[in-house]
């Protein structure tokens, strides 16, 4: 008991009881250690503030994960696999409809082909749709967030859509519209540069024309200006609710990455130092430094010419002379340090160590689709509850507001544009391909969920295959994929002849 207890205890012994009882009651129920207020529990940072008060400074994060990557090789290689894997060659779009004319699928393709699939859809004029994806993927890696703006045009632009998409580091936004604004409607408000409704839908975004940080010549301090909610596209990856900004990917690991930059240069110095072979010469008491007779010829004091040693040199000493060498301090426990380090930076950006590193001299097949697999659900994740829902399909009701601008085509009441991940690659196609098939086979899953699986549309598998059977028929080829060819054989255990085309009856 503390004081206080005990002053109750011999005023009122009830009352002391009382607080006993309660005291122990709750000791029973807080019993998770992580609660302890003790010294074990000195270095947690208890915080009730919601999810947005927590990153107050996330610009900072995203200062800091820019210069790692800039400067860091494997803060580098984490932002490009996470890309390359996520995004890779481009989320396509995929024309969905129930019009089975060919001549309007046809044209509605070419339009979007003409658009998307060259740098008429980037603003900047530098990017396709694809490369604008990994544009913006990359910022959200570093800053946590993106913003991707609609620039309306002209019919007469020259494009065959009349809008742009403009990629946006989030330092755009102007943070300090705070608060009641003027210039925003009534109810409204403006929080960190984002203005909300009564009912706290985003309405506009609070923009600087330039980048703040742009040094370019001649450069002015503009002033933020609002911009419609409907024209911009707020990207980033939500771990809270209520969350209405993104924080830095690196923020868990960006304290590690450093330590071992840090550790690097160090252990770099210690080789370095480790390398120096410097011998030190004991001089017998007769010589006089500095006399004449003791100088060689760059007039160095050289009594014994031991300036520099040479491979295989036998070298005569004094009476009284001696050599002692240096021993320089050895570099051990390195590697275990940094691959502990590599790990845990690994784990929390959600990636594996070897895809990290490129480390694989301790995996093998089982270990390496173990960690893949893991690896996968977050890039699934990534892909279809952040970069579809957020970016893709915005850009695809878009893509439908502006076609129906455009008069030359005939757009379907029903078209809709659905998006198309990249392709899995895969650790072991010959085990993993038989396993799919095997699942098939079973009725485990279906042939177009496999497909899906594998990050191809079903439907242009199923085209492109009609399309290879007729040109075989057509031609008189015959491949092992032929299902007609081979049943052909099955009076021979199914066995087709050792050539895989020409004529069939031959």
């Amino acid at each position: 008991m503390n004081l206080l207890d005990r002053v109750i205890a011999q005023l009122s012994p009830r009352r002391g009881l009382d607080r006993a009882r309660a005291r122990a009651a709750l000791d029973l129920v807080m019993n998770y250690r992580a609660t302890t207020t003790g010294k074990r529990g000195s270095s947690w940072r208890r915080a009730s503030s919601d999810a947005d008060a927590a990153s107050s400074r996330r610009n900072v994060l995203a200062y800091v994960a820019r210069d790692m990557i800039r400067n860091s090789p494997f803060a580098a290689r984490a932002q490009s696999v996470i890309a390359n894997n996520v995004i890779g060659d481009g989320i396509v779009w995929k024309i969905q409809t129930d019009a089975k004319a060919k001549p309007i699928r046809k044209r509605l393709s070419a339009v979007l082909k003409r658009h998307f699939d060259t740098t008429d859809v980037d603003a900047d004029g530098r990017q396709n749709l694809y490369g604008l994806q990994r544009l913006a993927l990359n910022t959200i890696i570093d800053s946590g967030e993106v913003l991707v703006r609609r620039r309306r045009r002209r019919l007469g632009d020259g494009l065959a859509l009349p809008f742009q998409l403009q990629v946006m580091e989030p330092d755009f936004i102007d943070t300090a519209r705070d608060g009641l604004v003027a210039g925003v409607p009534e109810g409204n408000y403006v929080r960190e540069g984002i203005e909300y409704n009564q009912i706290g839908q985003r309405v506009a975004y609070w923009l600087f024309p330039e980048h703040p940080g742009t040094n370019r010549p001649g450069a002015r301090i503009y002033t933020s200006r609002r911009v419609p909610a409907s024209e911009i596209l707020h990207i980033y990856r939500q771990d809270r609710p209520g969350q209405m900004r993104g924080v830095s990917w690196f923020a868990p690991v960006a304290l590690a990455i450093q330590d071992l930059a840090d550790a690097q240069d160090a252990h770099l110095m210690r080789q370095k130092i480790a390398a120096c072979f410097a011998g030190f010469r004991v001089a017998p008491e007769d010589d006089r430094i500095g006399d004449a007779a003791n100088k060689d010829a760059n007039g160095d004091d050289n009594p014994a010419g031991l300036n520099s040693i040479s491979p295989g040199r036998i070298q005569n000493l004094r009476p009284g002379e001696d050599i002692k060498f240096s021993s320089p301090p050895g570099v051990d426990g390195f590697d275990a340090f940094a691959k502990m380090v590599l790990q845990s930076a690994a784990a929390g950006l959600g990636i594996t160590y070897e895809a990290l590193t490129g480390d694989l001299s301790n995996v093998n097949f089982s270990s390496a689709r173990m960690g893949r697999m893991e690896m996968d659900r977050n890039v699934s994740s990534w892909q279809w509850l952040m970069m579809v829902p957020q970016m893709m399909q915005p850009i695809g009701r878009w893509t439908l507001e502006a076609l129906q601008q455009v008069a030359a085509v005939q757009v379907p009441r029903d078209l809709e544009l659905a998006w198309v991940p990249p392709h899995r690659m895969m650790v072991d196609p010959n085990r993993e391909i038989a396993a799919l098939r095997d699942k098939v086979k079973a009725g485990f899953a279906s042939r177009q969920g496999v497909v899906r699986e594998l990050g191809f549309d079903p439907e242009d598998i199923t085209a492109e295959q009609i399309e290879d059977m007729a040109i075989c028929v057509a031609t008189g080829l015959r491949f092992d994929s032929d299902v007609n060819f081979q049943s052909q054989f099955a009076g021979d255990g199914g066995r087709a002849p050792a050539t895989t085309n020409g004529d069939q009856n031959e």
